[in-house]
């Protein structure tokens, strides 16, 4: 028997990630889409960016990084569930990020959420300052 053709290999994507359920309320779940309505997919990818761009961010001394003290009684309502296949050391970073800041890691992806959106328009808005820097026509001298 002769077989023609070429062998695949297909790589298992899944080696070293776990599902997580995260949930949100409906504002962190809105402010993590910037406004676009949320599919499974891009929620995912999008959760999984704030997690990254929070952890990233940990030695930066900011003031917004740590969870705000005074919602650390305060449950998440938890509105949205959004389910995230993340790297499993990634996930377990930030398990522990939310253990040594004492909150639940739903309390403190809804902060990811904040944080990241906050990040992206932070960045919009440095667009818009530079913008309104340059000349406009009457003030250009060619």
């Amino acid at each position: 028997m002769t077989v023609e053709g070429t062998i695949e290999v297909s790589r298992d994507e899944s080696v070293g990630r776990v599902r997580v359920t995260v949930t949100l309320s409906r504002l962190a779940f809105e402010a993590l889409m910037d406004g676009e309505p949320g599919s499974g997919a891009g929620s995912a990818m999008r959760m999984e960016s704030a997690l990254r761009c929070y952890l990233g961010d940990r030695g930066a001394d900011r003031p917004a990084w740590p969870y705000p003290s005074f919602l650390r009684a305060a449950e998440t309502q938890g509105d949205r569930e959004v389910e995230v296949d993340v790297e499993e050391s990634l996930w377990q970073e930030f398990e522990e990020a939310a253990a040594a800041q004492g909150v639940s890691s739903d309390q403190l992806a809804e902060h990811a959420a904040f944080y990241f959106a906050a990040e992206a328009d932070a960045g919009r808005l440095t667009e818009r300052i530079i913008e309104d820097l340059k000349p406009g026509p009457a003030e250009r001298r060619d």
